[in-house]
């Protein structure tokens, strides 16, 4: 397949690495000084927002400005301590990341997450060479709101009729919709329908080469509709 305008869209949690138990451990650490609403459950229905979003959600109220940021500062420094040790990239992404390479397509990290941790993982994973942007979304609203892949195709000088986002949450699919770009649906946190995404994918130990080629053939098809 020749060089095309396609760019890849990564997000990080849940979908590059395996990360749920430790966020969610993380949190229940930090959150150990006062009572909250904080659960397993509501964790996981909430994975994949911001901090910004996803605090007063599980405390129950919206916190002063101080706390907010002590405990965001709290968690996210126990996670990054724990990361290495505690989490693995999921089998076979390293080799779609090297065929998208390989294809001339741009990749960028989108995450929710702070730059900090994104930075942490793809230097602690040896992933970085692979992407031409890092785009934290920390200080934009947070998904399903489109923002931050918008941000990251106007990073990388692509619109978003050519871009594909790889998510493991629904609010991220949502995300990647209203943003006009095709979605897949990586399976794990989240149990997918098939009209839930453009795409399912099962795991990244199938071949990336067929399945690209039905997401131009999408793209393609979207662009002549």
């Amino acid at each position: 397949m020749e060089n095309i305008n396609l760019a890849v869209l990564w997000d990080m949690d849940g979908t590059i690495l395996d990360t749920l138990e430790l966020h969610y451990q993380t949190w229940k650490e930090a959150f150990s000084d006062r009572p909250t609403l904080f659960s397993r459950e509501l964790f996981r229905a909430h994975f994949g927002g911001n901090n910004r979003s996803t605090v007063p959600i599980y405390l129950g109220y919206e916190p002063d400005e101080t706390y907010l940021q002590q405990v965001i500062s709290l968690k996210e420094s126990l996670f990054r301590q724990q990361l290495a040790e505690k989490t693995r990239l999921f089998p076979g992404i390293r080799a779609w990341f090297a065929y998208f390479a390989e294809l001339g397509a741009k990749q960028a990290v989108a995450s929710s997450a702070m730059l900090e941790n994104i930075n942490k993982v793809v230097d602690s994973f040896e992933i970085r060479k692979y992407f031409a942007a890092l785009v934290p979304g920390e200080d934009l609203p947070s998904k399903p709101a489109p923002d931050i892949f918008l941000r990251a195709a106007a990073i990388l000088g692509t619109p978003p009729s050519r871009c594909v986002v790889f998510e493991d949450s629904i609010h991220g699919i949502n995300a990647a919709k209203a943003a006009g770009m095709v979605s897949v649906g990586v399976a794990g946190t989240t149990e997918f329908s098939s009209a839930d995404a453009d795409f399912l994918l099962d795991s990244y130990t199938q071949d990336p080469d067929s399945f690209t080629r039905a997401i131009l053939r999408l793209m393609n098809a979207r662009k002549t509709a």
